[in-house]
């Protein structure tokens, strides 16, 4: 920092400059105009630095030099405090130079330092309320003292910062709680608790502050709470902060060892003399609990005002400091007070000149205790703000009426109705609706559950399913909060809108915290009393659903904007600007959900549109860095972030907002060259492996998930590790890793650094060696085993897949807080060794780039890719670690080996039934119950060869698990899953068996039935013939040959009506069902989806491609492009081998006399997977080629096989046989009719006009 840096106001866009605060375009000359002038100020003052304009990335960001002139101390003082770094305070005083240090010197202060709490109230002075929030929040964490009461300024009044203390929660554990290990939680502005107030008469020779702390660090480590003369800038001359009132909070931790109050209460204290600021006196007279007063002498004037009280009782407390003849003349007065007020003795206590400040401490703790056992007067500093307008001061929160009014309009509705009941009736659609669509279409990926189903038939219902659900979201009309809540979002009023969004946020959280604090008590009440997990889950996801916040009505505003665009064109249009709205938001600073964790799923239209409208308000200039922070729950990700960039991700002790969030920080121009960005985008996850989400459905798949996405995401990942849990935290890389092989591409390889927390020392990066050498074994280990399932010859290590580096990638931070909680401030070496790594991933992400930063399009695309990868990931998400899984998979892989050998076991039985049946001998109806009682006594047999086979498997399962090697004891959970899987396959093969059976005794009856059809059909032709003759109508002119069909088959309908023939089957199905079996825990349901007919595959000759080498990036493929020949010649000539055994293996099956039989296929499948298992690793193929190559084969098998089937229908089915013979009973059926006819008419020709005749005339004659 070689030159001045006077802060400066923001220049981004859309910077909000908030308008509420008194305008001073010119400031009066005085000691405030002075003082800014002097730290470079004046243009922000007043309430014009804002908070967006701190947390740009330049250099500045990560300087750490001395500052070297006074107008650079304000930038350096809020750079410090926003990463919560108590060494803040230490910039106050400029560096001087060593080599003419001369200690005996007088010069004047003011050249080279400025006052401490001038310097405090003077940034509260020129930062805007939003700044001045965080602030307050981040001086609170530091156990700063923070401005309550703000000295005059430029005007004539004290302003109550009530609105700047809102930000600040606070937990705590009452001494009564001690045993119960319960605590208390809530906004410091809310808390009824007594307020004590410490004052000065004149210069008192006491230091108050450095008492007060003493007094309130207890038990710990002293800490400057309250500046004091002895820290750096004490001494020198306080010039704006006279008047101003600090605060803090002593809380207690629940141990009467630790501190000194059982109860928490507010410490005022007053700068200055009260005689100088006695508005501010009196309005801590009001409101104090009690007030200590200290004190040298009261002169006349001071006694006045003292009196002037009014009936202040047992509120006052005289410190009278002892200074021999002094103190003689001022006891007169002091005791002249205390009789006005009627105070005991007790209430007068005495600085001996000899006691330390220990001692003094310990004096004035006594009466404290008891003020506070024996308290009845509690005030809240909300409450105070009544007190500070009915005394002329003002209230920095007054002109946010508007907002907040807006706010509890929103919240109106929940009334005494729990949070779930308010989501389910003003935010309907991110409710089970959204939750059962993200099921869907995962489902529609994974295709888990399709059973019997046709694939296409089952995703086509899955898909009508999807629609319906959105049709049903679109019946539903805005509610009224989401109404009121988008009609305050789309106002043009920047101020108004962000005032909104924070009003609404503070009450949103204290109602949250309301109603899950009272499910946690009752958590805890069920568990003492060991009620049923059952119930305990039930209160699980009754706390999860219970958070409410703003994210939750963006979330809905997500749903409705998507819903929206299946409805009709005018409710479409009336949510076109939502996304804009969200994009605004996003610019501002505010967090935005990637991921909902609830549903586990991306609103990717909502996403997409939003990313998208975000890129073009920055004027298509969005290339992006990507960071993330991955870890377990409570390991202090979020606060690692907000530390690292001053940012405001949510901290909390347990998990209630789930899911992934972004933040966009833009990056200076002074970085933008070497960064090659325009912004930073950061990923704040969801804490993994919670404890109490371990028995919720679904849990490690969730984790699993969401890990794998934003590692995917990242250009850096930062995975944080607290040492208890760093099993865990090697379990969820160890999955992610995994997912990573068994995707097509990965397209980069994220940096991967590991963020040790709670471990201090400057030894620990060296004596941690062999820990980080461990860790990266394991990983290695775990990742070849993974690269072994995957079939993934090329990847041998860790870093294969993740970039990182054991000696470079290790960071080691000190614990949080220095001390016990809640009295600890923030270690500051935890803020240095965050603002170290911050650096070097600044530094990282310079240098180590194989390829351009991607800008908003190209990561939404990414994105899109990444997750819909996640979506077809259908096994391996599903367990704790790569070793949990690789032991299911090799007990899978045996269960399915044994459960073949029992469908050929019954298959070879099948075929001798089948023949059984049709050669029994049966020659007329009235001996069928022969068939009957066959088909009785196989069924019979068929169960018992069921049951024996099942006892086999069984046993086979038991002794696998007996032998305790392969891992085999990671899934002792799952034993019972495998014994049910026993059971339904024997079932679906009994099932299957029955069907079988029951298909042969038709067939066999319906060949009865044909052959008698046969052999009666010359007599039953003969008859019709006959009958057709007999006809008097018939009898004028004969039938044509059209007639004679037509009688013809009616006569033979009637014959065959009972012959029910065979159905030809689906062959090409069942042999795409067996391909896909044999992916069993592959993830291919991408490929196998975009299969339309599996006839179409293997018709042209296979090619090997670039695609079926094996690489985890593209860059990799570019590095090989010299080898890529050659392993493309060898690959092609393994699959012409392979698919030429193969085609030999089909046809030889084709030759047979037999129908289809699911065998044949798994026998083709078997060949192949031999062959690549003997190859896979001379060769470095992928599963794509896996693929490729099983589908040319099986499309040849499944052409050969329906083939192989229709023959076998038509020499064995008895309806195509008899309608093989029709013809010629019909020609048969003709020509006897014209047969018959015609001697029919020659004979009626002799008779009419031969043989009637003679009769006639022989009878005439006689």
């Amino acid at each position: 920092m070689g030159e001045e840096c006077p802060l400066t106001m923001a220049s981004h866009p859309e910077e909000i400059e908030l308008k509420h605060w008194p305008v001073a375009s010119q400031l009066n000359p005085g000691p405030l105009k002075t003082l800014l002038h002097k730290l470079g100020l004046e243009k922000q003052y007043p309430n014009k630095l804002t908070l967006r304009s701190l947390l740009e990335i330049n250099k500045d960001s990560i300087s750490d030099d001395a500052v070297d002139s006074l107008k650079a101390v304000p930038r350096y003082f809020l750079r410090k405090l926003l990463i919560v770094n108590a060494d803040c305070r230490s910039c106050t005083c400029l560096p001087e130079d060593e080599s003419s240090i001369d200690l005996y010197r007088d010069e004047n202060p003011e050249d080279n330092e400025v006052n401490l709490l001038d310097l405090i109230t003077a940034l509260f002075f020129c930062a805007d309320s939003f700044l001045q929030q965080e602030m307050a929040l981040k001086m609170s964490m530091c156990q700063f003292a923070v401005p309550l009461l703000l000295p005059p300024g430029t005007g004539s009044q004290s302003t109550l910062m009530l609105w700047a203390l809102r930000a600040i929660l606070k937990e705590w554990r009452p001494h009564a709680l001690s045993e119960s290990k319960g605590f208390e939680e809530g906004n410091i502005v809310f808390e009824q608790i007594p307020f004590i107030s410490f004052v000065r008469l004149k210069d008192c020779s006491i230091s108050k502050s450095q008492l007060l702390n003493h007094i309130f660090s207890s038990g710990q480590q002293i800490h400057n709470i309250f500046p004091h003369k002895d820290m750096d800038g004490g001494t020198a001359p306080k010039t704006i902060s006279g008047g101003l009132v600090e605060a803090c909070w002593y809380l207690p931790c629940g141990k009467s060892n630790v501190g000194g109050f059982p109860e928490p209460l507010t410490v005022a204290n007053l700068r200055g003399d009260i005689c100088a600021s006695q508005a501010q006196f009196s309005f801590l007279t009001q409101v104090s609990t009690a007030i200590f007063i200290f004190l040298d002498s009261v002169d006349e004037d001071e006694q006045k005002l003292l009196l002037s009280l009014g009936d202040m009782g047992s509120k006052l407390f005289l410190v009278v400091n002892s200074k021999g003849e002094e103190s003689r003349n001022a006891e007169t007065s002091v005791n002249e007070i205390m009789e006005a007020f009627k105070l005991k003795s007790n209430n007068k206590l005495i600085w001996r000149t000899n006691a330390n400040l220990a001692k003094c401490s310990h004096s004035i703790r006594k009466p404290l205790k008891y003020i506070l056992k024996e308290c009845t007067s509690k005030i809240s500093i909300e409450s105070m703000s009544n007190d500070a307008i009915e005394l002329g001061l003002s209230v920095d929160e007054c002109m946010t009426e508007a907002s907040k009014s807006a706010a509890e309009e929103i919240l109106k509705g929940i009334g005494d109705q729990s949070i779930v009941d308010y989501k389910r009736n003003q935010l309907p659609l991110q409710g089970e609706h959204w939750k059962q669509l993200a099921k869907l279409e995962k489902e529609e990926c994974r295709l888990k559950n399709s059973g019997e189903s046709r694939l296409e038939e089952y995703r086509a219902k899955l898909q009508q399913d999807k629609l319906k659900i959105r049709r049903e979201q679109n019946k539903y009309k805005t509610t009224t909060a989401m109404a009121s809540f988008l009609g305050y979002l789309a106002t043009t009023d920047k101020e108004e809108k962000a005032l909104f969004l924070k009003w609404l946020q503070l009450k949103l959280d204290i109602r949250s915290q309301k109603d899950m604090s009272s499910l946690r008590n009752r958590f805890q009440e069920q568990s003492l009393v060991k009620q049923g997990n059952k119930c305990l889950e039930e209160l699980d996801q009754c706390i999860l659903d219970s958070s409410l916040g703003i994210e939750h009505f963006m979330r809905e505003m997500g749903q409705i904007y998507e819903a929206s665009s299946l409805g009709n064109p005018q409710a479409s249009a009336e949510h076109c600007p939502l996304p804009a709205l969200a994009a605004e938001l996003l610019l501002d600073g505010y967090p935005f959900e990637l991921l909902d964790g609830d549903a586990s799923n991306i609103p990717e239209k909502w996403v997409t549109d939003v990313l998208m409208e975000l890129h073009r308000k920055v004027g298509e200039k969005s290339k992006l860095l990507v960071l993330t922070v991955l870890g377990v729950q409570s390991t202090g990700k979020s606060t690692l972030l907000n530390t690292m960039f001053g940012v405001q991700f949510p901290v909390s002790s347990g998990r209630c907002t789930r899911g992934a969030f972004i933040l966009f920080l833009k990056v200076g121009e002074d970085m933008r060259k070497d960064l090659h960005c325009d912004f930073i985008l950061l990923i704040d996850t969801e804490g993994l492996k919670s404890p109490s989400l371990a028995q919720l459905d679904e849990s490690c798949e969730h984790d699993n998930e969401l890990a794998t996405l934003v590692i995917g995401l990242s250009d850096v990942t930062i995975i944080n590790i607290a040492m208890e849990n760093s099993t865990e935290m090697n379990d969820v890389l160890q999955i992610a890793v995994h997912a990573f092989l068994r995707m097509k591409e990965v397209g980069k390889i994220p940096v991967c650094h590991f963020v040790h927390q709670n471990v201090a020392g400057v030894s620990a990066h060296n004596k941690n060696v062999t820990d980080r050498k461990h860790i990266l074994d394991r990983l290695n280990e775990m990742t070849q085993i993974a690269a072994e399932m995957e079939k993934r010859a090329s990847v041998n290590r860790f870093t294969d897949v993740l970039d990182y580096d054991a000696d470079k990638n290790n960071w080691y931070i000190p614990g949080l807080w220095h001390g016990t909680p809640p009295m600890a401030p923030v270690n500051t070496g935890y803020s240095v060794a965050v603002l170290d790594l911050k650096k070097n991933l600044l530094e990282v992400l310079k240098t180590c780039r194989c390829e351009e930063p991607s800008q908003i399009p190209e990561f939404i695309e990414w994105m899109k890719s990444l997750w819909k990868a996640v979506k077809y990931e259908n096994f391996i998400f599903s367990f704790r670690n790569t070793l949990v899984a690789q032991a299911y998979d090799n007990l899978w892989k045996e269960m399915t080996q044994w459960e073949w050998e029992s469908r050929k076991n019954i298959y070879t039985w099948q075929t001798k039934a089948d023949l059984q049946i049709s050669n029994l001998e049966v020659n007329s109806f009235e001996i069928q119950s022969e068939i009957q009682d066959l088909q009785k006594s196989l069924k019979s047999e068929a169960l018992k060869m069921v049951a024996t086979l099942e006892k086999e498997m069984t046993e086979k399962l038991d002794a696998y698990y007996k032998k305790k090697d392969r891992n085999v004891s990671l899934i002792e959970k799952n034993k019972i899953d495998f014994f049910h899987h026993i059971w339904d396959v024997h079932r679906d093969i009994l099932n299957t068996e029955n069907n079988k059976l029951d298909m042969a005794v038709k067939l066999k009856i319906s060949t009865i039935e044909a052959d008698d059809i046969h052999r009666k059909q010359k007599v039953r032709i003969e008859q019709k013939v006959l009958q057709l003759l007999q006809n008097p109508s018939d009898n004028k002119t004969p039938l044509s040959d059209e007639q004679l069909e037509d009688e013809f088959g009616k006569m033979w309908s009637q014959e065959v009506v009972k012959i029910k023939g065979l159905e030809e089957q689906d062959i090409p199905s069942h042999v795409f069902k067996q391909l896909i079996r044999d992916f069993s825990n592959r993830n291919v349901n991408e490929e196998f989806q975009n299969v339309e007919t599996l006839t179409a595959y293997g018709m042209e000759p296979f090619k090997a491609r670039d695609r079926h080498i094996c690489t985890m990036t593209k860059f990799k493929l570019k590095m090989m492009f010299g080898r890529e020949k050659k392993a493309k010649e060898s690959l092609q000539r393994f699959s012409e081998s392979v698919i030429d055994t193969c085609r030999r293996i089909i046809l030889d099956s084709t030759k047979s006399q037999t129908d289809y039989h699911d065998s044949l296929t798994k026998e083709v499948l078997e060949k192949i997977n031999k062959s690549l298992k003997e190859n896979y690793k001379d060769l470095k193929t992928n599963t794509k080629f896996e693929v490729d190559l099983k589908l040319h084969i099986c499309g040849i098998a499944s052409r050969e096989f329906l083939q192989m089937h229709r023959n076998f229908l038509l020499r064995k089915d008895p309806q195509k046989r008899l309608e093989e013979s029709k013809n010629q009973y019909l020609s048969a059926f003709i020509d006897l009719y014209r047969e018959r006819d015609h001697c029919q008419r020659k004979a009626q020709d002799f008779v009419q006009h031969s043989l009637r005749p003679a009769i006639l005339q022989y009878i005439n004659s006689q």
